[in-house]
């Protein structure tokens, strides 16, 4: 499904009978309130960690409970503090718990929403007590149907034999990277502090910020191929690979590796929705990681782009800023191709 999350919260989530009232019911990717309040949290915490810890889910605020009539978000939801929200959220739960909200017009009336992303890092634990919504030290929660409650045998020992086979696989990758390098040559570089090892006995600590600009700034030739390029920072690329993954993407964090949705895209670029997809067609983006991840929850695909996406794409428009007219000739050449394949 390409669609950003406001979209399918408003055209999926929000459906509505006749009369008003919502048709989608709660189940295991969806909670309704129909108010948000900070003196809440660690309810919200609660079936945050629970959605985390199953495959993502949302919190919508504004549609009543029984029946399910749609009144619209109150302002407390409107003004809340995300940084003050992370910081309670991280106090009670950890590993922390990646998150996204927004407001969404229906018919006239907002709706607000909290998005919680499945965690990379399961099982999300709670770290302190909170009496009011019985959550003890050490409690992991997780979302059966539609409750938040804490978790059974068959789902946790899930949760760590999933763990496991990606810790098997990880290592198999790097013994295979192992055997078909020049070991005595062989470093090690940890994308999350920026520390390289290397096989001399002198280790390096670079900035990680430094190290990401480097690898988007940089120009990647193949061995053998080398022309002076006034002083660029340059990359050697060596055996027969696809470009088009010039740059690794380690196990990270998604949501940081990928922070950006369709929508996003176009704000920051300031430019139409169809000629973003234009340009995502135009240059074969989606795909290619790195560029480009696709996040399955449930029914639910949204597409993310990472912070090469959007400079790829900036560079593209500069390059045509003189060509008057190019982009929305481009967009016609994409909704033209769209129909061919149809």
């Amino acid at each position: 499904m390409d669609k950003d999350i406001n979209e399918y919260v408003k055209n999926e989530i929000l459906l509505h009978s006749e009369n008003g009232y919502v048709t989608k019911r709660e189940g295991k990717t969806l909670e309704f309130k129909e108010k948000f309040g900070m003196s809440s949290l660690p309810q919200y915490a609660k079936i945050m960690a629970s959605y985390a810890n199953n495959i993502g889910g949302f919190i919508i605020f504004g549609v009543q409970d029984k029946p399910r009539a749609m009144v619209g978000v109150n302002n407390a939801f409107i003004d809340f503090s995300q940084e003050k929200f992370t910081e309670a959220l991280n106090s009670l739960f950890a590993p922390e718990i990646d998150w996204e909200t927004g407001l969404v017009n229906r018919d006239g009336k907002l709706f607000g929403y909290i998005y919680t992303f499945e965690s990379m890092e399961k099982p999300i634990i709670a770290q302190k007590s909170e009496s009011s919504e019985k959550i003890n030290s050490g409690d992991v929660f997780y979302r059966y149907k539609a409750v938040s409650t804490k978790i059974r045998y068959a789902e946790l020992k899930k949760i760590i034999d999933d763990r496991e086979k990606r810790e098997q696989e990880r290592i198999l990758k790097l013994i295979e990277a192992i055997r078909n390098s020049d070991t005595t040559n062989l470093g090690i570089v940890n994308y999350n502090n920026g520390h390289f090892t290397t096989p001399y006995g002198v280790d390096v600590m670079v900035d990680k910020k430094l190290v990401t600009r480097i690898l988007r700034k940089a120009k990647y030739i193949k061995s053998g191929s080398f022309v002076e390029d006034g002083g660029q920072p340059v990359l050697r690329v060596t055996g027969n690979i696809d470009l088009a993954d010039e740059i690794p993407v380690p196990d990270v964090n998604v949501n940081k590796a990928y922070p950006y949705i369709q929508k996003q895209l176009y704000e920051e670029l300031g430019i139409k929705k169809q000629q973003l997809y234009a340009l995502i067609w135009f240059l074969k983006i989606k795909g290619q990681r790195k560029y480009h991840i696709e996040i399955t929850t449930n029914t639910t695909k949204t597409q993310k782009f990472s912070p090469y996406a959007l400079e790829y794409i900036r560079e593209t428009i500069e390059t045509h800023k003189d060509d008057i007219g190019w982009l929305d000739n481009l967009v016609v050449e994409y909704n033209r191709n769209r129909r061919e394949s149809i």
